[in-house]
């Protein structure tokens, strides 16, 4: 699925277990199947705006906090593909001067590592 579709699902879960939801108890408040809700939350279930409504009423949420991604932090359920797609998300509000920096930051401190590392 795209890079959208993993982080609304991401933000999804975040939120719920911000607001102490089970997958079932937001399954019962928006009257949606748990293993569905549960694919939405793993960004494998391309959703309807009608069923992104129907979550958005069971969270209790307003749309704009779905599509904010600023905030996610990613713990250790996270993969190594999901935290990159928050990366990638970082970075692409960011100009190219700022994006290069980045870049360069980011390569610094992995040759170092790998130095450390030997």
């Amino acid at each position: 699925m795209g890079n959208l579709v993993k982080l609304v699902g991401m933000n999804i879960r975040e939120i719920r277990k911000m607001k102490n939801l089970t997958q079932d108890e937001l399954s019962e408040k928006s009257g949606l199947q748990t293993s569905f809700l549960a694919g939405v939350e793993r960004g494998e279930r391309n959703i309807t705006l009608e069923t992104l409504d129907k979550i958005l009423s069971g969270l209790e949420v307003d749309p704009k906090t779905i599509f904010s991604f600023t905030d996610l932090e990613p713990d250790d359920h996270f993969s190594k593909k999901e935290i990159i797609d928050l990366i990638v998300n970082l970075l692409i509000e960011r100009d190219i001067n700022e994006t290069r920096l980045i870049f360069n930051i980011t390569k610094e401190i992995l040759d170092t590592y790998s130095k450390d590392r030997k």
